[in-house]
């Protein structure tokens, strides 16, 4: 019965998710898609630099309307690259491959959190849970349609994996352990921030359900871990910091977002109610899954609770002082974006409760009704929207809707000097964002930069100023600056001739790869003891597989 209530909602996680390749990518008005266009351009920049044989482009030169922009200095690289293989792979345009991609992560989720909870439970509780988990409506519609969160539904897929190696952390001894917990934080890091600093946050609770203090205590020396591995992404992203617009984004936002404390709109009814669905589904499970005196006990039914109601308090008015006084939670803007990691919690515990019941009818039955919500609301966008609105447009026409569309060109991907010279609004009162230097006369575009036959006298190149720009010819660096504009500018010092200007790693980029070296390098040190224990005991409290309902 279990197994089939499993591969029941299996099949309709997979028919729910089929709606993202076969209806393509939301378009922004809809009050679908959110973020698509950004996703959009994003990719088939990218592609555009694997084709010219760059694989890491920080600086994308064709954003900004071609005026360039800090995208992958400030914004994970990791959930586009694997869009970006599949584009390769299939041929496919950006839009279709985000659209196919999009269900591979949601499919993806399913998997992970079925080799996460088959650790604690049979196959078929195990993928009911892990399935359950995928039909929740932030995973299923806010995420996919309403925000078109790419880099945030690849890193909801990952999660699981995080879950996975803070119990085989808690389970071990001394170091083993550290270095699977360490490798799930770095992955997130470079996928999504926000998601990996509420990881940071909520991850250290679940690992003191687990084990108590001594989990707590592991899972915060793994974080650690885990971002040094990523410092070759987040230690330009910090030291480069003051150059970027992102810098900005260590604002208020947040008060716009925080359960009963903001004030209410379309979109946030949406989401908060998903968040309040998600808690409503997670309490009841528990409580078909475990006794209040085993919920006090270390484990992983304590675990489950604690993230549970971790996350929900990350999202509401009761967490107030601490999006006052903590910096990195203001940078997440967004207090709802944990509904990723209460989402994970509610997949594990419908996975206890599936195996505590002989027959979990409750959980299919809400497994049913949550895979009509993601078709229910797009018919209702699509039958009550603006009748001039486009809905679901073709490739090509979805790729030049995104190219004209300015939400495609992130403001906080802006560099500091054009920020403050006024190109991050687009409106009346600032320049018109076409209005661009012109190719200087005998100057080509290269890959990354341009070259310039000769120069005596200053020249303004069509793009932005940023400290990664260096210019050298045969006698070696010439000087360069930003325009009251925030164009980048050459200032030759002396009479030069073929010359070449572009992108280069900055200091902050080799420092951040030498610590990502050391750290990969400890990590293969604490793991190599530990290749010939291949069985680990788990924690007290766990259970281990599944031995049968807790006693009432």
């Amino acid at each position: 019965m279990r197994l089939r209530v499993g591969l029941v909602l299996l099949a309709l996680v997979i028919a729910v998710s089929a709606l993202s390749p076969i209806l393509g990518v939301p378009v922004v008005g809809t009050f679908l898609g959110r973020d698509a266009d950004f996703a959009i351009m994003a990719l088939q920049m990218l592609s555009a630099a694997w084709a010219e044989g760059v694989f890491w482009p920080r600086w994308l030169m064709d954003t900004n309307y071609g005026l360039g922009g800090t995208t992958y200095y400030s914004y994970p690289p990791l959930a586009h690259w694997v869009a970006a293989a599949v584009a390769q792979v299939t041929g496919l345009g950006p839009a279709p491959t985000l659209g196919l991609t999009t269900g591979l992560w949601r499919l993806l989720a399913v998997a992970t959190a079925f080799l996460w909870l088959q650790r604690h439970v049979p196959a078929g509780p195990a993928l009911a849970g892990a399935a359950f988990g995928a039909l929740l409506p932030y995973a299923a519609v806010v995420d996919p349609w309403l925000r078109f969160a790419y880099s945030e539904t690849a890193a909801i897929a990952l999660l699981p994996l995080l879950l996975l190696a803070l119990d085989r952390l808690a389970a071990g001894r001394r170091a083993q352990g550290i270095a699977g917990a360490a490798l799930a934080y770095g992955a997130l890091a470079i996928t999504n921030l926000p998601v990996c600093c509420l990881a940071a946050h909520l991850g250290p609770l679940y690992a003191w359900g687990l084990d108590g203090r001594r989990g707590l205590l592991r899972c915060l020396l793994a974080g650690g871990l885990g971002a040094a591995l990523a410092a070759a992404f987040v230690l330009p992203a910090v030291g480069l910091l003051r150059h970027a617009n992102s810098a900005s984004l260590f604002n208020d936002s947040w008060t716009e977002n925080l359960m009963f404390f903001s004030r209410l709109d379309g979109k946030l009814l949406v989401i908060w109610g998903a968040t309040l669905l998600a808690v409503g589904l997670g309490l009841g499970l528990l409580r078909d899954a475990a006794s209040w005196p085993r919920l006090r006990l270390p484990g992983l039914l304590r675990a489950l609770a604690v993230l549970l109601l971790g996350s929900l308090a990350l999202t509401c008015v009761v967490t107030l002082p601490f999006w006052l006084t903590l910096p990195q939670l203001t940078a997440v803007e967004h207090p709802w974006r944990s509904n990723a990691l209460l989402g994970t919690a509610v997949a594990g515990i419908a996975a206890l409760a599936c195996a505590a019941r002989p027959r979990p009818r409750a959980l299919l039955a809400a497994g049913l009704a949550m895979a009509l919500l993601p078709p229910a609301f797009l018919a209702g966008v699509v039958a009550l929207g603006h009748p001039v609105w486009p809905k679901f447009l073709p490739a090509e026409q979805r790729l030049d809707f995104a190219r004209s569309y300015s939400g495609a060109y992130s403001w906080e991907h802006v560099p500091a000097e054009a920020a403050a010279a006024g190109w991050v609004g687009i409106t009346a009162g600032h320049p018109d964002p076409w209005a661009r230097p012109p190719l200087p006369t005998g100057a080509e575009q290269i890959p990354g930069g341009f070259r310039l036959p000769r120069a005596a006298a200053p020249v303004i190149l069509p793009q932005f100023y940023f400290p990664a720009w260096q210019a050298w010819d045969l006698l070696g660096p010439l000087p360069l600056r930003p325009t009251l504009e925030g164009f980048l500018e050459l200032v030759p010092d002396r009479p030069a001739s073929d010359i070449t200007i572009k992108i280069l790693p900055t200091p902050w980029e080799r420092a951040g790869w030498g610590v990502s070296a050391l750290a990969a390098c400890g990590l293969l040190l604490l793991r190599l003891p530990g290749l010939r224990r291949r069985d680990l005991p788990l924690p007290s409290g766990t259970g281990g597989k599944w031995a049968g309902p807790p006693a009432r």
